[in-house]
């Protein structure tokens, strides 16, 4: 679906490290299916790479082959993008200007306002800035599922959403995937790339440091503080049990499954309390 090739992009400002490349030597594929978790410290290369990835940056190196669509990018708070007089408005923009027949735009935008949780009859005639800012956010992606490209590529999608907003968000990303397309989520959220990715793309200077199944990369808490990436708050709880004597057998980066497995531990022996002097 897309690949690039020993790609490289520089913006000319000379790093700490003295690196100026935003993107070095980067070699890397999507494909059908994908549930990527796209992971790094700050500047390590992971918007600049959506960009790349997205066709707004070109890169200075290396080659990309992509299909006959390019991927779809929804960038850090994309309710600030929202203009429209109306959700359906906004929603539909992309596919009016793109000449969509008017008949496929309106089955869009009512498919991917359903897709996002935000059925047609009660939110398309609403004003955008109306909404809660979930809804904001998730009527922002209705807008680029409505292009129905097979990759969707999502820079921190859970900035500012609470608990409830980044659950909606999740189930949202899951009917999408499930249809088939191939998601990229670059975030700090290591409990949400957690839940949501099964493998783990880890930059370091704009460099792939890994390339991964997700639960490998969680194990390893070394590499994970050295790439500057926090570890899901579950991880950290399955060592802290295991470090005190708990038998829980490996890490679950997943809270559900920690805690099923918790759950499935044998009871520990009841001990009755020693009788008060």
């Amino acid at each position: 679906m897309l690949t690039l090739r020993d790609v490289g992009f520089d913006y000319g400002v000379p790093r700490a490290n003295g690196s100026g490349g935003a993107l070095s030597d980067l070699t890397l594929s999507v494909g059908p299916g994908d549930r990527v978790g796209l992971m790094g410290a700050s500047g390590s290369g992971k918007s600049t790479l959506l960009l790349v990835m997205a066709g707004l940056r070109r890169p200075q190196r290396g080659s990309i082959e992509r299909g006959a669509q390019l991927p779809s990018l929804v960038f850090q708070f994309p309710e600030r993008h929202l203009f429209g007089e109306t959700v359906r408005e906004d929603v539909a923009y992309g596919l009016r200007e793109g000449g969509t027949a008017a008949a496929e735009i309106e089955r869009r935008v009512r498919d991917a306002l359903d897709e996002v949780g935000l059925p047609e009859a009660e939110f398309a005639a609403r004003a955008p800035f109306r909404l809660s800012g979930g809804e904001m956010r998730r009527a922002a992606l209705a807008g680029a599922l409505a292009q129905q490209r097979p990759v969707l590529l999502l820079d921190e999608p859970t900035l500012g959403l609470d608990a409830e907003g980044c659950a909606r968000l999740r189930a949202s990303l899951a009917r999408v995937h499930a249809r088939g397309v191939a998601i990229w989520i670059a975030s700090h959220d290591a409990d949400f790339v957690a839940a949501a990715c099964d493998r783990i793309v880890a930059l370091d200077a704009g460099r792939i440091a890994y390339d991964g199944p997700a639960a490998e990369f969680w194990r390893d808490a070394s590499r994970a503080s050295r790439l500057g990436v926090h570890r899901p708050r579950a991880a950290v709880l399955a060592d802290a049990l295991r470090a005190s004597g708990i038998p829980i057998e490996t890490t679950f980066p997943d809270e559900a499954a920690l805690f099923a497995a918790f759950a499935a531990l044998p009871a520990a022996p009841l001990h009755p309390s020693p009788p008060p002097p």
